[in-house]
């Protein structure tokens, strides 16, 4: 059972990301520039080192990726009125229109994947989900402490 659950998770993943890659609005969103901008949206003006802890990576990972979306005119770094060695990060118009693109994809997704689930499976669905995910993150945590 082990083995077959990992083919269907391997597969059900490798599946998502071809149907990303093929319907993606955009180049950006397959090099983590979707799950930047959702951040941005939240918190535009961020600077970089906050940006980079709240994603997860390293400053120089950032660095690359913001330098892709600044000169496509995604975002735009500004120095930070309060300390001018720093820089904050904006989404610009163009980002906007990008996210709004990004968000109507996932949108397509998700009613695609609901017509082929009842609402008892989807529920079912949604609980699985919820508990493998609070058992990865127990996971992480154990693992964070060795």
């Amino acid at each position: 059972m082990e083995e077959q659950t990992k083919d269907v998770i391997g597969s059900a993943m490798k599946l998502m990301r071809t149907l990303r890659r093929k319907e993606n609005p955009a180049k950006h969103e397959s090099r983590g520039a979707g799950r930047l901008l959702r951040i941005l949206q939240e918190n535009d003006g961020m600077s970089a080192r906050e940006l980079a802890d709240r994603m997860g990576i390293r400053p120089a990972s950032l660095s690359e990726m913001l330098n892709r979306l600044e000169a496509d005119g995604i975002v735009m770094r500004r120095p930070d009125p309060a300390d001018q060695r720093r820089n904050r990060i904006f989404i610009q118009e163009k980002g906007y229109a990008l996210l709004k693109k990004m968000k109507a994809v996932r949108q397509t997704e998700r009613e695609h994947i609901n017509r082929s689930l009842t609402l008892e499976e989807q529920e079912q669905f949604v609980a699985l989900c919820e508990k493998l995910t609070k058992s990865l993150e127990d996971f992480r945590s154990k693992a964070g402490e060795q």
